[in-house]
């Protein structure tokens, strides 16, 4: 049986991809897992390079760019596992990773999903787990008033926690998170009208509404090498499908303004 399927939603980063799934199989584990990766329609030669280099995967292609909730939901329905690890292509696990956070999913039953520390690669922490946001918070951090107004986005984003502990959370960012098959099959897939942005903290929301807890795992730590395209202080497309994915989080779950 299929423990853990790893789940990869890719878009013209082919070498983060390969750097990604080369440290998944770097080293052999008893864990029996598969690893699924949807492309988003990338462009160009290299992302077939990868494809060759990678026999064991499945690769599905996609021929126009649905978005990540949309190409993720198309990957967890392809999965065998029992547990499904959502893994963006700019991350880099160590051997144990995925065993380590499997076995704590095991042993805490009640938990539908976990997010290990996330590092940059200097060794820097990346704040990957949240409190769940006023909209005024929200926006403060989309339109980078935060630099102004530190206290609000500063709490949302737990910076006052040192993130040294295993601890119980609100959510965690959909980048690098495990969730329980059976705890995504009560609540549903990922939102589709999110098409970036926001659909983990929605994801999270409703796990919580159900029973189920979201942790965040200290003591498991995967390098990520994140660009927040959307933080520019120009308005650009990232911007936009932020603001608009902030729209319909803010319909959907009626967020109070403070």
């Amino acid at each position: 049986m299929c423990m853990l399927s790893i789940v990869i939603v890719h878009y013209e980063t082919p070498r983060l991809l390969q750097q990604c799934l080369t440290s998944l199989f770097a080293e052999s584990t008893e864990l029996s897992f598969e690893v699924i990766v949807v492309d988003n329609a990338s462009k160009g030669a290299e992302l077939q390079q990868v494809i060759q280099k990678f026999a064991g995967v499945t690769f599905q292609l996609d021929k126009t760019n649905v978005g990540f909730a949309a190409a993720c939901n198309q990957a967890i329905r392809m999965c065998r596992g029992g547990y499904v690890w959502v893994l963006n292509p700019d991350t880099v696990v160590s051997p144990g990773d995925f065993p380590q956070l499997v076995s704590f999913m095991e042993t805490h039953p009640l938990v539908g999903a976990c997010g290990p520390r996330l590092v940059y690669p200097n060794g820097e922490l990346q704040l990957s787990c949240r409190r769940f946001p006023k909209l005024s918070t929200l926006a403060l951090r989309i339109f980078r008033l935060d630099r102004f107004i530190h206290r609000p986005v500063r709490s949302y984003l737990m910076a006052d926690w040192d993130h040294d502990s295993i601890k119980e959370v609100d959510w965690v960012i959909g980048g690098c998170m495990v969730l329980r098959r059976e705890a995504v099959e009560q609540i549903g897939l990922f939102d589709e009208g999110f098409f970036m942005y926001y659909e983990d903290l929605d994801l999270c929301y409703r796990l919580k509404q159900k029973g189920w807890k979201v942790y965040y795992h200290s003591e498991v730590s995967v390098v990520h090498h994140h660009q927040r395209t959307s933080a520019n202080l120009l308005p650009n497309r990232q911007s936009y499908i932020h603001a608009k994915s902030l729209w319909h989080l803010f319909h959907k779950h009626g967020l109070s303004w403070h």
